[in-house]
């Protein structure tokens, strides 16, 4: 206890330090917001991007496009939450594959490349890391 005492200030920056790693490893600002509504065809949206594949999962995917007509997830926080909910093994095969670090919204650009064709895993493990890199393909848009 006579060590708590003395060292109080010590453990209060660590925990403060932790909090902030906590916060910038799960949040990132969105640079490109969904502004309009993805419609392939109609207005500036480009590309060609099957927006009910995405909803068929979970709404969390919805996508709307942003001002240049660039595919984004309208909330893609909560979308990436989803992806790790519902994708997880996918998530892992392209982890393995490629050595990945975890995925957040700092370090997804490698899985752009590591989920077409993930050796060694079941075939529904490869579908769900070629849904992973379908998702990373746009969930990127928001930030660049």
């Amino acid at each position: 206890m006579k060590t708590l005492k003395k060292h109080w200030k010590w453990a209060a920056l660590a925990a403060v330090i932790v909090l902030l790693i906590a916060i910038f490893t799960t949040w990132r600002p969105v640079k490109n917001p969904a502004t309009q509504e993805y419609i392939v065809g109609s207005g500036n949206c480009r590309g060609q991007v099957d927006t009910a594949r995405f909803l068929a999962v979970d709404d969390a995917f919805a996508i709307g496009a942003d001002e240049d007509g660039m595919a984004v997830f309208k909330n893609p926080a909560r979308a990436l939450r989803a992806l790790r909910t519902h994708y997880g093994e996918g998530i892992w095969a392209i982890q393995k594959e490629v050595h990945m670090i975890h995925l957040t919204p700092y370090t997804y650009y490698p899985y752009t490349m590591g989920g077409w064709e993930p050796t060694g895993v079941t075939p529904e493990v490869k579908q769900q890391a070629r849904f992973v890199t379908g998702f990373v393909d746009i969930y990127e848009n928001s930030f660049q």
